[in-house]
């Protein structure tokens, strides 16, 4: 028997993976900033800490990817999934830019709502 699909809850899986990738990045980025790198090891932290800027990009563009795909759906369960994006992270300060500005743009959205 195959599950029924739950817009909201999708919209909210999404979030938290969002949520959990960028989680990921700031954890090891922390991590690193609290361990002593000598100078010749200069190179290997320069290379973690670029890794670190390429998980939290490609956080951004899983997010930004999910929501252009449920913008672009133009039906209830659209909205209900841009809903679900809203209702965990409206009230976040700790997002990236892209992410910032796609909840902006969903807050307009649903702060408009009757």
């Amino acid at each position: 028997m195959a599950e029924e699909f739950d817009a909201f809850k999708e919209g909210q899986r999404i979030a938290r993976e969002y949520l959990s990738k960028r989680g990921w990045a700031r954890e090891w980025r922390r991590s690193m900033n609290t361990q002593l790198y000598p100078a010749v090891q200069r190179e290997e932290f320069e290379e973690k800490q670029r890794r670190c800027d390429q998980m939290e990009d490609e956080a951004e563009e899983f997010f930004s990817a999910a929501y252009e795909k449920w913008r672009k759906e133009d039906n209830p369960a659209g909205r209900e999934v841009r809903r679900g994006m809203y209702e965990i992270l409206g009230r976040r300060t700790d997002l990236g830019f892209f992410a910032k500005r796609i909840a902006d743009r969903l807050k307009r959205e649903f702060s408009s709502l009757p």
